[in-house]
């Protein structure tokens, strides 16, 4: 997509006005009001969007159309913030089965996938490696805390090559320690933050240690998967989402695996945990599973390299109003658009801001259009925030 740098475009006439009134920056009054909709189901003004010849009539530009407002006092061209994974992959002995209708071991597929993944991120995105069990079948305790790749961009310090050979060394073995191994992962991300923090989550089946280790590590004795769900939860609370990957052998666990990227913050759009558009990425009845992970892996790239932006610093001696910011979208020859914000945890449409609303996220299906298509993206700021 293309974008102008986030550079503050400031209009002299508002700028005379705040300073002729000794307004505060954003403080101009909107012309909106609630009850007025376009055909689009988005919020405008009055009896229709103030448009540069300062005619009010809805009627003369399309639906949507939301340039010219006369409380917005500036704007800012969007700019994809960079971003940081933490993939998190299962080496459980299981992986080392064969992968239906593929040619090795789910494991050889699993590697070949991932890596052609992360061969194809910008330089600038940062991500690690983090393997579980780490740890030979019958040994004690049943995880090792142990990354095998530290966070760090892609373009320094060798740090594809440290991948690969990483990914090399791993032969599948032990018990699913999945929740000591999450929760690992996650205090990595915390004590090296980077921005648009997301972890990768790969696994073949239910967990069989509960935290701490508890359980015999024997998938006929598989522990309760609730509390990942929380631990989920309370890493979106942190800023950190989670993508979930669910590969043949995990059928039993696709109720808790969707629930899991539910509260992760990235549930798919549209899906249900009773499936068969389950909120996590289902592999198990995927007819190809290099196909199936490969596709998945690229919506998880596309979200999460492409749909997350930063918010410029307001100048110098001003605040940012975050409840006066909007978002537009202007589609290849067409008219500005307003996105709206979406409000809650749930995000299928519209944006959000991150927890230190210091970037803005576009939503599932919102996304989808923006990133795919040779549009460009605009804040903007001064009128108070559009809510779908």
């Amino acid at each position: 997509m293309n974008s102008s740098n986030a550079t503050w475009h400031l209009y002299a006439g508002w700028l005379a006005l705040v300073a002729a009134l000794g307004l505060p920056l954003g403080g101009c009054s909107s012309d909106r009001q609630s009850d007025s909709e376009t055909a689009t189901g988005m919020t405008l003004g009055g009896d229709g969007p103030i448009f540069g010849d300062g005619s009010n009539s809805a009627d003369q530009q399309p639906a949507g159309y939301f340039s010219g407002q006369s409380c917005a006092g500036q704007s800012a061209g969007a700019e994809a913030a960079q971003s940081t994974l933490q993939m998190l992959v299962d080496t459980s002995g299981s992986m080392d089965q064969d992968a239906p209708n593929a040619r090795g071991s789910k494991w050889t597929v699993t590697r070949r996938a991932l890596l052609a993944a992360i061969d194809g991120m910008p330089d600038e995105t940062s991500v690690g490696v983090v393997f579980y069990p780490n740890v030979p079948n019958d040994n004690d305790p049943c995880y090792e805390e142990q990354t095998a790749v530290g966070l760090d961009r892609l373009g320094a310090n060798g740090q594809r090559r440290q991948i690969q050979q990483a990914f090399g060394r791993q032969n599948p073995e032990g018990g699913t320690p999945t929740h000591d191994a999450y929760r690992y992962a996650v205090t990595q991300m915390e004590a090296a933050p980077g921005s648009n923090p997301f972890v990768v989550l790969i696994t073949d089946g239910i967990p069989t240690y509960a935290l701490g280790c508890q359980g015999t590590g024997r998938q006929e004795d598989a522990v309760d998967s609730a509390p990942l769900i929380a631990e989920a939860a309370a890493a979106l609370g942190r800023g950190i989402r989670t993508f979930v990957i669910g590969s043949p052998g995990s059928e039993g666990a696709r109720e808790s695996l969707s629930r899991m990227a539910e509260a992760g913050g990235t549930a798919r759009a549209n899906c249900s945990h009773t499936g068969s558009n389950y909120c996590h990425f289902d592999m198990t009845t995927e007819p190809d599973l290099a196909n199936g992970l490969s596709n998945a892996l690229g919506i998880i790239s596309g979200v999460a390299l492409s749909c997350n932006y930063g918010v410029p610093p307001a100048p110098l001696g001003e605040v940012l109003d975050p409840a006066k910011v909007n978002v537009l979208f202007t589609p290849p020859g067409g008219i500005e658009e307003l996105i709206a914000q979406s409000p809650g945890q749930s995000c299928s449409d519209g944006w959000q801001y991150s927890a230190d609303q210091t970037q803005i996220r576009l939503c599932g299906s919102t996304c989808d259009r923006v990133r795919t298509s040779d549009g460009s993206l605009t804040l903007q700021f001064g009128c108070a925030t559009e809510l779908r």
